[in-house]
C-alpha cells in the first residue's frame, strides 16, 4: 500500500494549474493551509460527477500556499493540517494508507455532501491532497467554544446540517457500489460553505462495507473516542449501523451543544452519551438538554423529533437501530418545518391551513371574518371567561398553544363566574408559535363550516393585539391520550375503547366524504377529545387540507404533522392522500388495542417504535394476546381482537391505494362492536370442522360490489420508523 506510482494521473504543466485552479482547499497529511486564489473559470461546486483527481507537484502546491505559511493554516487533523491545503505528517500513523484510502474513495464517490476532492500530490515522501474550500470550517467550529458575540446556529441552520450530513451518509450506504462504511463521523469531519451545507470529509478510515451473506466487517478498531459505537469498539465488528452510532452522537451535539467528550466537564458529564441517557427517558427533561446558546429559539415538537431520532440511533444494540435511508426520511421532514415556520411573516393575508394553495382565506386588518356560525369574541371577553388566562384554569398545551377552560353564558356567550352557564375550552396561541395564524385561520376555515357529531364544536374566535384565539366547547373527560397513556388513569375498558374508536371513525368518514374532501392530516390521540360519554370528537385542524380535486389522487404540500403517525408516502414524497389519514387511524387503533404510544423512549430497545414492534404479531392469534393491553385484563372478546388487528394490518399498508376506506373501517369495527365475549365452557371439545363467520375483513363488500379481504396482503418491510 505504500506504493503509489500504479495509480498515477498524467501531470499538468504549472501554466494549466495557473488557469483551472479556483480558491481551492489542499490537504496534505499534516497541516491544513489555505492555497492561494488563481484566476480562472469557477465551476459549480456541487457538480462533481466526472470530476477526476489530479496530479500536482509539491512545488505547485508550495506556490500556492506561499511555501505553506503558518498565516495560511486552518486546522491539524489526525492525518495532517488543513491549509486550504493539507500536508502528511511523516511519522504519523496513518498517514500513508489512509493518503490512498481518501484518494481513492473521492476520486470514486461524488455527491452534493461529500467534500470534491481536486487533487493529490505523491512527490518523494510528500503526500498532499487538494479539496475545494470550505469556508465556514467544521461544525466543531461553530458548535463549541463558541467566542462572545458570534451568532450561534440556529435551530434551523442545526436541523440543515444534519440533514445533509445524513444524506452524504445515505449517499455512501445505498447508493455506492459496494456501500462505503465512513468509520469516523463527527462535528469535526462536517464542513461548511457559505451556506451552511454540509459536506463529509477526511474519508481516511473509510472502508468497503460487507458483501454477499456477510453482515459486517472485522477490522482493527480505529476512529474517534465518544462516536465509535460500543459494539465496534468492544470487537472490532463494523457494520453500516456503526456509522448510524456516531450520527446520533453528532445529532446530540446539535441539540446539546455539548462535545461528544469533554474531560473538563465534572465525573458523569464527561461522555455526551451517558449524560444524556436520564434524559432521553423522561420527555419532559428534554428541553433542559439544549443548548443554551439557541436561548430558547426553538420548536418543542420539532426538538422533540430530533430526540426520538437521537436516541434510536445510539441504542446499545447496532440491529434496533435505524436504517440510514428512515433517518434522512425524518430530518427532511423537520427541515420542512422549520423552513416553513421561518417563511412565516405578518401581514393580514397568510396562506390557510391547505398548504398555501390557490385557495387562500383572507383576514382583514380588523381580524373580522364572515363566519356567521362563529361568535367573534373581544379579548377582554375572554380574560374575563378564564379569569386573565389564571395557570390554575389550563387545561393542556399543544403545537399551537395553551387551553384555558372558562365559563361564559349558555345563550349570549357573555363572559360569567365559574361555574355559571356553560363551560368552555379557549385555545390561545403562543406568540412566537410555528403554527400561529396559519393554523388558527385553518382551524376557523374547517370548524366554522363543518358541523358533525364526531367533530368537536368551534364556538368563535378571538384576533387581537397579535393573540390569537379560539373558543370551543368543553369535552370534560379530555383526550383518548390522556386516558390511555396519563400515569394513575383509569383503565378504559374494551367497550369504551370500541365506542372511542368508531366514534373516530366517523368523524374521519365525515370529512372523506364531504363533497369537497378534507384531508385531517394530524390523527391522533391527542387530537381525540371525549365529552362525559365518552363520545370522541376531532379537534385540531390547524394541519387540515382541502382534498384533491380535478381527478387528482394526492395533494403536495409541506410535510407536517406528528411523527409516528404520519404515512411513510407522506413522509417521503410530501404526497398526502386521504387514505393518509386512514394509516394515522391504524396506528391509533394500535394504540388503543396495546395502551402503547407509538413511539417511547423508555420502553426496552427494540420496542421503542410500536407500529415496527407490534406488526409481527397483528397476524398470529397467539402472539397478539402480548399486544394487548394487561389493563383490560383479557376481558374482551378474542374473535373481535383479532378482526381489529386485520383491520390495523391494512391501515398501515405501504401503498396507500390498499388501505381500506373509512367507509369500510367503520362497517368492521361496528361488526366488531356486536361480538361478545364468551363465557368459558367446561369440558366442552372442540369441533375442529366448525368454521365459524369469516372476519368481515374477508367477507365484506362495498356497495359497488368490490370485495374488501385480505388476500393477497404481503406484509411490508419492517421500517425503523
Amino acid at each position: 500500500m505504500g506504493c503509489f506510482s500504479c495509480m498515477r494521473f498524467n501531470r499538468k504543466d504549472v501554466r494549466d494549474f495557473d488557469e483551472d485552479m479556483g480558491s481551492r482547499s489542499i490537504k496534505s497529511s499534516g497541516k491544513g493551509i489555505k492555497g492561494r486564489s488563481f484566476g480562472g473559470k469557477g465551476g459549480d461546486s456541487n457538480n462533481h460527477k466526472g470530476n477526476v483527481a489530479r496530479s500536482f507537484t509539491f512545488k505547485e502546491l508550495a506556490l500556492a500556499t506561499q511555501n505553506f505559511r503558518e498565516a495560511n493554516l486552518i486546522g491539524e487533523g489526525g492525518f495532517g493540517s488543513v491549509v486550504a491545503i493539507k500536508q502528511l505528517n511523516l511519522d504519523g500513523l496513518q498517514g500513508h494508507q489512509e493518503f490512498i484510502v481518501e484518494v481513492l474513495m473521492l476520486s470514486l464517490l461524488h455527491h452534493k455532501n461529500l467534500v470534491n476532492l481536486t487533487g493529490y500530490c505523491t512527490d518523494g515522501d510528500q503526500r498532499l491532497l487538494i479539496y475545494e474550500f470550505m469556508p465556514m470550517g467544521s461544525l466543531e467550529n461553530h458548535l463549541f467554544d463558541v467566542e462572545p458575540g458570534k451568532k450561534p446556529l440556529s435551530w434551523s441552520t442545526r436541523l440543515k446540517i444534519a440533514s445533509g450530513a445524513a444524506h452524504g451518509l445515505e449517499y455512501l450506504h445505498c447508493k455506492a457500489n459496494p456501500p462505503v462504511i465512513y468509520r469516523d463521523l463527527k462535528s469535526s469531519n462536517i464542513l461548511l460553505d457559505n451556506d451552511f451545507n454540509p459536506k463529509l470529509s477526511d474519508f481516511g478510515l473509510a472502508k468497503l462495507g460487507p458483501v454477499g451473506e456477510n453482515t459486517h466487517v472485522s477490522t482493527r478498531v480505529m476512529g474517534t473516542y465518544g462516536y465509535c459505537a460500543p459494539e465496534y469498539a468492544m470487537s472490532g465488528k463494523l457494520t453500516l449501523k456503526s456509522d448510524i452510532y456516531s450520527l446520533g452522537v453528532v445529532l446530540l451535539e446539535l441539540i446539546t451543544g455539548r462535545k461528544a467528550y469533554d474531560n473538563s466537564k465534572e465525573a458523569g458529564e464527561q461522555n455526551l452519551v451517558v449524560w444524556s441517557r436520564p434524559f432521553l427517558k423522561d420527555r419532559r427533561k428534554f428541553v433542559h438538554m439544549v443548548d443554551p446558546l439557541l436561548n430558547g429559539q426553538f420548536s418543542v415538537r420539532s426538538l422533540h423529533h430530533a430526540v426520538a431520532i437521537t436516541a434510536m440511533c445510539i441504542q446499545e444494540q447496532a440491529s434496533f437501530r435505524p436504517i440510514i435511508s428512515d433517518i434522512v426520511v425524518a430530518l427532511d421532514y423537520l427541515v420542512s418545518q422549520a423552513e416553513s415556520s421561518d417563511s412565516q411573516g405578518g401581514g393580514s393575508q397568510t396562506p390557510s391551513g391547505d398548504g398555501g394553495d390557490s385557495r387562500k382565506m383572507e383576514v382583514p386588518a380588523s381580524g373580522k371574518i364572515i363566519t356567521p356560525n362563529l361568535k367573534m369574541f373581544t379579548l377582554a371577553e375572554l380574560k374575563s371567561a378564564t379569569r386573565n388566562f389564571r395557570p390554575d384554569t389550563v387545561l393542556g398545551e399543544g403545537g399551537f398553544g395553551t387551553v384555558f377552560k372558562g365559563w361564559v353564558d349558555d345563550k349570549t356567550f357573555a363572559p360569567s363566574r365559574v361555574g355559571v352557564g356553560m363551560p368552555v375550552a379557549v385555545k390561545k396561541s403562543n406568540a412566537d408559535s410555528e403554527q400561529g395564524l396559519k393554523e388558527w385561520q385553518a382551524e376557523v376555515k374547517f370548524l366554522g363550516k363543518l358541523s358533525h357529531p364526531n367533530l368537536v364544536k368551534l364556538i368563535g374566535y378571538c384576533w387581537e393585539d397579535k393573540t390569537f384565539l379560539l373558543v370551543y366547547e368543553h369535552m370534560q373527560k379530555g383526550s383518548l391520550e390522556s386516558h390511555l397513556f396519563r400515569k394513575g388513569a383509569e383503565a378504559l375498558s374494551w367497550g369504551t375503547r370500541l365506542k372511542i374508536a368508531i366514534g373516530a371513525a366517523k368523524g374521519l368518514d365525515f370529512l372523506h366524504t364531504i363533497e369537497k374532501q378534507v384531508i385531517y392530516r394530524d390523527f391522533k390521540t391527542a387530537n381525540i377529545l371525549l365529552d362525559s360519554d365518552y363520545n370522541a370528537k376531532l379537534s385540531d385542524f390547524g394541519l387540515a387540507k382541502m382534498g384533491p380535486v380535478n381527478g387528482d389522487s394526492h395533494v403536495t404540500t409541506k410535510i407536517v404533522g406528528t411523527y409516528g403517525y404520519a404515512a411513510p408516502e407522506y413522509m417521503a414524497t410530501g404526497h398526502v392522500y386521504v387514505k393518509s389519514d386512514v394509516y394515522g387511524f391504524g396506528v391509533v387503533l394500535l394504540e388503543i388495542l396495546s395502551g402503547r404510544r407509538v413511539l417511547d423512549l423508555n420502553r426496552p430497545n427494540g420496542e421503542h417504535n410500536l407500529v415496527d414492534w407490534a406488526k409481527p404479531m397483528l397476524p398470529d392469534k397467539k402472539k397478539l394476546r402480548k399486544l394487548m393491553d394487561p389493563r383490560l385484563e383479557a376481558q374482551y372478546p378474542s374473535k373481535a381482537a383479532f378482526q381489529i388487528a386485520e383491520i390495523i394490518l391494512r391501515c398501515l399498508e405501504p401503498d396507500p391505494k390498499n388501505r381500506p376506506s373509512m367507509e369500510e373501517i367503520l362497517e368492521c369495527l361496528e361488526q366488531c362492536n356486536g361480538i361478545q365475549k364468551k363465557p368459558r365452557a367446561k369440558n366442552t371439545t372442540r369441533n375442529h370442522n366448525h368454521r365459524g363467520p369469516r372476519s368481515p375483513l374477508h367477507v365484506k363488500k362495498t356497495g359497488s360490489g368490490n370485495v374488501i379481504g385480505n388476500q393477497g396482503y404481503n406484509a411490508p418491510k419492517n421500517r425503523s420508523y
